[in-house]
């Protein structure tokens, strides 16, 4: 077993030998895992993204005379 940091809070947990920082996410409890699940959905890189499409989609046309 090795220690690592819980994602959301920086509590200290165990975890097994195969885990890596790179491909999984620690965390500490059933609220920690919740909390950083819904911030993956509303701040991932593609929920940006997309964000960031739509606004500028929907600000105007290319076309506008002023």
């Amino acid at each position: 077993m090795k220690a690592t940091a819980c994602v959301w809070c920086s509590q200290l947990i165990k975890v097994d030998d195969t885990y890596n920082d790179l491909q999984h996410i620690g965390v500490c409890s059933q609220g920690c895992r919740d909390a950083e699940y819904i911030f993956g959905i509303h701040w991932s890189d593609e929920a940006i993204n997309r964000r960031a499409h739509y606004r500028d989609l929907t600000e105007g046309t290319d076309n506008d005379e002023a």
